[in-house]
């Protein structure tokens, strides 16, 4: 090999090894990039996470108190239903001994 064809090689390599150089910078703030990304995307993944949770808690308690009232109001209307069922009673008592009363009364 001559001195000029080991001067072009010399000057290939040093050209081939600054083209990678340069390729590898450009790789590693890609990376870095995209660690960036990923760790911005995990952040809001976690305030999703988060938001939902709260969200489904406040839901599930809104959901108890709702039956909590829904209970009571069956109660409530449970013994009403059963006052009215007594009322009823004691009216039909009434008529059917006035009815009873006037039968007796007519014989």
């Amino acid at each position: 090999m001559t001195g000029e064809e080991m001067e072009r090689a010399i000057e290939f390599l040093l050209q081939s090894q600054a083209s990678f150089e340069t390729r590898l910078e450009r790789t590693a703030q890609q990376i870095a990039e995209t660690g960036r990304q990923l760790q911005v995307y995990a952040e809001t993944q976690s305030e999703f996470i988060q938001i939902a949770t709260t969200t489904i808690q406040a839901l599930s308690e809104a959901q108890d108190r709702a039956d909590e009232r829904l209970l009571r109001t069956d109660e409530h209307l449970s013994e009403r239903l059963k006052q009215t069922d007594e009322r009823l009673n004691r009216l039909a008592d009434v008529v059917e001994r006035y009815i009873s009363e006037r039968r007796d009364d007519n014989s």
